[in-house]
């Protein structure tokens, strides 16, 4: 008996990370010294429509951004919106042109995620829904758009076809990898092939046809998740997903096959609270960073937040505050977000394009915030 305690307490003493969780108080939170806030879009340039909401964007190589947003008149229950699109100068950080690219009576284009395929195509999808006779939102089809002319004009909205008999409706993210597209998107159990999972597509066609590789909800164990992200790695890919209810948000490690390899929880640990919000990740000096809308224990308001993770053991290494950065000030709604990248005054700034409504707000605006990334890396 003496022996069997023994080696119980060595194998203890051999992996004592298995054992534990990862501690909130060694985990350093970071806020920027120096910000950039700019309203690109206020809701009171509308007469109707006036709800701001859940920008998604691509950064094209003729210092352009186009930000896509959803323009209608509530967050979810509302009985149309449509799809806006802007396009911003990196060089003035102004906005150039704004236009309506999706419209259809009693629809909602909720939120449009832009894709520019190897031969240089611009294809938007979006996740299109109603709202019932229950005053409940529906997913539709998911529908696409296409642009030949870096997003002046666009080919008629068509609905993706179906990919081994399950329909997809809402589209999360894209990863090219040489000529090969990944689509990362959700299934409805009430839709077409009856299953509700978030799915790694592909396509090796520029985006003309689509064929199902992985389906990560099964992968991660049946767990329940929606939003979710990945990018492409040296081993295979990071996918970070966002769970339902008490289901927490998790990063993941997956192979070149899409086959599991690691997985762990970055909320409910004591770090973060709650869910985060449309996570969006990358990758930058061999770290993961994750990028969306978080809430610090203790805080009262939702916060926009970066997490640093060791990308070998997907541990969370620092966050940083990008905005609401004390938790305090009332935010009714927002922190979906994009990103991209400029250079100024010799240093690499990230940009953030996200929705905010504070305090008395009727409606959130679109606004762009930077920092320099010596100072939130």
């Amino acid at each position: 008996m003496k022996n069997i305690i023994t080696w119980i307490a060595c194998l203890i003493c051999q992996f004592p990370l298995a054992a534990q969780e990862q501690r909130a108080d060694t985990v350093p939170t970071v806020v920027a010294a120096t910000k950039e806030s700019q309203i690109l879009l206020s809701h009171k340039q509308f007469a109707d429509k006036q709800y701001l909401a859940f920008p998604a964007l691509i950064q094209l190589p003729n210092d352009e951004v186009l930000i896509t947003l959803k323009r209608g008149t509530a967050h979810g229950n509302d009985r149309e919106a449509v799809c806006d699109i802007i396009r911003l100068s990196t060089a003035t950080n102004r906005v150039t042109a704004h236009q309506t690219i999706g419209s259809i009576a009693d629809r909602k284009f909720q939120i449009t995620v832009p894709l520019q395929t190897p031969d240089g195509k611009l294809h938007f999808y979006t996740d299109l829904q109603h709202t019932g006779p229950d005053g409940r939102h529906y997913r539709e089809g998911m529908l696409y758009t296409t642009s030949e002319d870096d997003g002046k004009t666009y080919k008629p909205w068509t609905t993706l076809n179906l990919v081994d008999g399950v329909e997809y409706a809402y589209p999360f993210d894209f990863v090219i990898d040489n000529n090969v597209i990944y689509m990362l998107a959700m299934s409805f159990g009430y839709r077409p092939g009856g299953r509700w999972s978030v799915a790694v597509l592909k396509s090796e066609d520029a985006a003309q046809s689509w064929t199902f590789v992985k389906n990560i909800t099964e992968a991660l164990g049946d767990i329940a998740i929606n939003e979710s992200a990945f990018l492409r790695t040296a081993d295979g890919f990071a996918v970070v997903v966002r769970g339902y209810h008490d289901q927490p948000t998790q990063i993941a490690k997956f192979d070149k096959s899409f086959n599991l390899v690691s997985a762990k929880d970055l909320t409910g640990t004591g770090i973060l609270e709650g869910l985060i919000g449309w996570p969006r990740i990358f990758s930058r000096d061999g770290k993961l960073y994750v990028l969306g809308r978080i809430r610090l224990p203790g805080t009262a308001f939702m916060q926009l937040g970066l997490l640093r993770v060791n990308a070998e053991n997907l541990a969370i290494e620092q966050v940083a505050l990008l905005d609401n950065e004390t938790g305090t000030l009332p935010v009714k709604d927002g922190y979906y977000a994009g990103f991209y990248w400029t250079e100024k005054d010799g240093a690499t700034w990230l940009n953030t394009v996200t929705y905010r409504s504070v305090a008395n707000d009727e409606y959130p605006d679109i606004v762009r915030l930077a920092f320099r990334w010596e100072e939130v890396q």
